[in-house]
């Protein structure tokens, strides 16, 4: 039997430590393990740090038999009919996605499906604080590892990580970078990459001013957000393969500052998606909007549900249906401590053409079961049809998460408020086409909360009470 291996190292503000060992390897053709066991001084420490939300008991006493149930789902792969052999979801989710993983793929000459080969690849540039570094094991560690009963052992040679090997999610063509003399150069071997270089997409004009304008306006209404700036191809010196169409050194990308790598040393991160257990093939599929925010209560407390509540209000407005699980995240700067990082990939598609509804529904299916703030791996349940942020779906929300409506009510209104008042002169004053402030704001001036402060608008410039 033949064991690939994998060291998992998780840093803290100095200096970053082995916590355990992802392993593959197969008992048949048709039964490939892939399973994360932790090392025993990260198990039995107090107050270690994060690595996963879903990783933590719900006791600290407890937290060394988490480690130790070697059969948890959270700890080990599964198999997929679209995707092969998963990874545990926690590590899954660290990989790449889209044409990036095809990118990575062929530079590493691995099939984009090899999960474990693929985590290998970009196992220096992680998102958030973890690495996944090769390691040698002797036979006795892999008998305890893998299994006492088992002699036929033998340890597969797993390549070192790619110097441009660096994991983004994602669709859209884009890359890892850093900022150096006013250049935008590929991750070198001397240090990590702090930006991501979101480039043009064929078939979608301007998409990068899109995003640019999306964010700025997310922000105009009280969303936190990410910081980003667009910037000439012609300052971008990064190899890529990309089809990027009809442009040229003036058409422009959007240069994302990455959360994880804002402070001195790299910050731990997660998105929803690792949160909850899920697979990233199921970030559509799986969770509602209300485990998420109950997620949040928990960890960051009520002003983490306002801004959720925000981001979703501004999400129907800009008609972005696209904040699945993997679009929002959580960080931990101190390693331990949690809190709701700037708002990313936020798009106002409205400009693009009819785009309504959200990724995931706002409230669960009805079960009869009490909400949970801990969500584990495959007991979400998602509502099917389309749902919009009106008042009695408020009202539900905040009953079902146990929080008063008023205040929930305000943060919209407010939220609401400082959209009508100046995105109109911000998407006029833009750079997207004509067409696409046409659509963009035929949409916005569509929405429910934004029809009705008009007319209330309108009432009060006729001397009439808004309340008649």
């Amino acid at each position: 039997m033949q064991i690939k291996a994998l060291g998992i190292f998780l840093g803290d503000t100095t200096s970053a430590h082995r916590i355990g060992i992802l392993l593959r390897y197969a008992l048949a053709e048709d039964a490939v393990t892939q399973r994360f066991v932790a090392d025993k001084h990260f198990a039995e420490r107090e107050n270690a740090p994060v690595l996963s939300a879903s990783l933590l008991a719900a006791e600290p006493s407890q937290q060394r038999l988490l480690w130790q149930d070697y059969t948890s789902t959270l700890l080990n792969g599964k198999h997929s009919a679209t995707n092969g052999w998963l990874l545990p979801a926690f590590f899954q989710n660290l990989l790449p996605e889209g044409v990036f993983r095809d990118h990575v793929a062929q530079l590493r000459g691995c099939h984009p499906k090899d999960h474990f080969e693929m985590l290998a690849a970009c196992g220096k540039d992680l998102p958030g604080n973890v690495y996944a570094l090769p390691v040698e094991l002797s036979p006795a560690q892999l008998q305890r590892y893998v299994t006492q009963e088992q002699d036929a052992l033998e340890l597969g040679m797993t390549a070192l990580p790619m110097p441009q090997g660096v994991s983004l999610s994602g669709v859209q063509p884009k890359l890892a970078v850093s900022k150096s003399d006013g250049r935008y150069v590929a991750r070198t071997k001397l240090g990590d990459t702090h930006l991501i270089a979101k480039l043009p997409v064929v078939g979608y004009p301007r998409l990068p001013e899109l995003e640019a304008l999306s964010l700025e306006m997310a922000k105009a209404a009280g969303v936190h957000v990410c910081d980003a700036e667009l910037v000439p191809l012609g300052m971008l010196q990064a190899e890529h393969g990309y089809d990027l169409g009809d442009t040229d050194t003036t058409t422009q990308f959007l240069a994302v500052h990455r959360y994880d790598r804002d402070q001195p040393g790299r910050v731990q991160c997660e998105d929803f998606c690792q949160v909850l257990g899920v697979w990233p093939e199921d970030k559509y599929t799986q969770g509602d909007y209300t485990q998420v925010a109950a997620v949040l209560l928990q960890l960051v407390g009520e002003p983490g549900v306002h801004e959720l509540l925000r981001r979703l209000l501004v999400n129907e407005m800009l008609g972005n249906s696209d904040m699945h699980l993997k679009n929002i995240g959580i960080r931990y700067p101190d390693g331990r401590t949690p809190d709701l990082p700037g708002a990313y990939d936020i798009v106002g598609y409205a400009a693009y053409g009819p785009h309504k509804g959200h990724a995931l529904p706002l409230l669960p299916r009805p079960s009869g079961e009490a909400l949970k703030p801990k969500v584990r791996a495959g007991t979400v349940q998602a509502a099917s049809g389309y749902q919009q942020l009106t008042p009695m779906i408020l009202r539900k929300f905040c009953a079902l998460l146990n929080i008063p409506e008023k205040p929930a009510q305000a943060v919209l209104r407010r939220c609401a408020q400082a959209a009508v008042n100046v995105w109109p002169t911000m998407v006029e004053r833009s750079s997207i086409t004509t067409q696409m402030k046409v659509k963009l704001l035929t949409h916005f001036e569509g929405h429910p909360a934004v029809a009705s402060l008009r007319v209330r608008q309108a009432k009060r410039s006729e001397g009439q009470n808004p309340a008649e």
